[in-house]
């Protein structure tokens, strides 16, 4: 019988600040976590001093895992930020060291997981902290996204003891990660997702007359079939008709995304700002981009971007087509230039 081939090990990078000259310290760690906030001193003012970060990371393929230990900053992203990068992944956090103060005023400690869902404004002032930190693209993990970003900025804590059960198995999956290889870390991951979800569906208490294991099934078929339609008319009524469930149960599914009406709004705003800010779709108007996305109008599409992002369509054209220019050089070249963890993130759910 032949042998197979080893499938590759995981990729493993390291950064440290002790690598660079004091004066270009806090410019190597933004170059490396600017990919996802905006960074700042505890006084709100740019860090012009010595800077001490490390960030250990793995790339898993369907996410970006590891260890990341810095002294006292603040951590912002605004709606312009949400707006200009479209970063749609979400944050899953254990603190080990430290902690701070989030944007929901919760106080973070040691044990506490915290989530964050980069498609919504977050701040936080971090006292010296170090968190293992799970990146998770939302477009290939859509229902556990969902479910976590109802959770977005705030406190996780031991008093449920899910918290430390699954704080604990995240420090077991990073701890024995550079034994594996592709496959078993794949393996790992999909275990890791499957508690998550499985714990934040009993969380959300879904349905009393549905079991959560139904729901989270037709759940996941729902959002399916929102995303292929999302420049058809949508309606609680159509989406009970089509699966064949009551609208009580659909109400209770989307309960943990803000309801039905929500949930498809938020969808076809990231679907518009991903059209916006991708060249292929240059050719076509603001108002053929919200109608393909479901919009009614040209004027309700700019309304809702507004009101969401306070960016309108055509600013956040704009943007893209900027960074499409800076990009300029060819996404190999970009991806060589820029350090491992801030391309690792850039190319999650590509």
């Amino acid at each position: 019988m032949e042998s197979r081939n080893p499938l590759p090990r995981v990729d493993i990078a390291h950064f440290d600040t002790n690598f660079f000259d004091s004066k270009d310290r806090f410019e190597a760690w933004n170059e490396n976590m600017g990919v996802l906030f905006d960074l700042l001193a505890p006084d709100g003012s740019v860090p012009k001093h010595d800077m001490t970060a490390q960030i250990d990371v793995c790339n898993l393929g369907d996410a970006v895992f590891g260890v990341t230990r810095a002294q006292s900053q603040f951590f912002s992203r605004d709606e312009r930020r949400v707006a200009r990068d479209g970063m749609d992944h979400i944050l899953v956090q254990v603190f080990l060291e430290g902690g701070g103060v989030a944007s929901s005023d919760d106080r973070i400690n040691p044990g506490d997981m915290l989530i964050i869902d980069l498609d919504q404004p977050h701040e936080m002032l971090n006292t010296d902290f170090a968190n293992l930190t799970m990146v998770l693209p939302r477009e290939l993990h859509p229902h556990l996204s969902g479910l976590l970003a109802e959770f977005h900025g705030r406190r996780l804590g031991p008093d449920n003891p899910m918290v430390p059960f699954v704080a604990e198995h995240m420090c077991s999956l990073w701890k024995h990660v550079p034994e594996m290889d592709m496959g078993h870390a794949g393996i790992a991951l999909k275990g890791t997702l499957g508690l998550l979800e499985t714990w934040l569906t009993h969380e959300s208490k879904l349905t009393e007359d549905v079991s959560p294991e139904v729901s989270l099934a037709v759940g996941k078929s729902i959002f399916r079939y929102i995303d292929q339609n999302l420049g058809e008319q949508l309606s609680p009524e159509l989406l009970a008709r089509t699966f064949r469930i009551s609208r009580s149960q659909l109400y209770r599914i989307f309960a943990p995304h803000g309801g039905v009406s929500r949930y498809i709004q938020e969808r076809r705003l990231r679907r518009s700002l991903h059209m916006l800010s991708n060249a292929v779709h240059n050719g076509m108007s603001i108002g053929a981009i919200g109608f393909a996305c479901g919009f009614s109008s040209e004027s309700q599409f700019s309304k809702s971007s507004k009101n969401r992002y306070r960016i309108s369509p055509s600013e956040a054209r704009n943007v893209g087509q900027a960074a499409a220019e800076a990009n300029a050089a060819g996404p190999e070249t970009m991806a060589s230039e820029m350090p491992e963890f801030t391309a690792w993130i850039k190319s999650l759910g590509r």
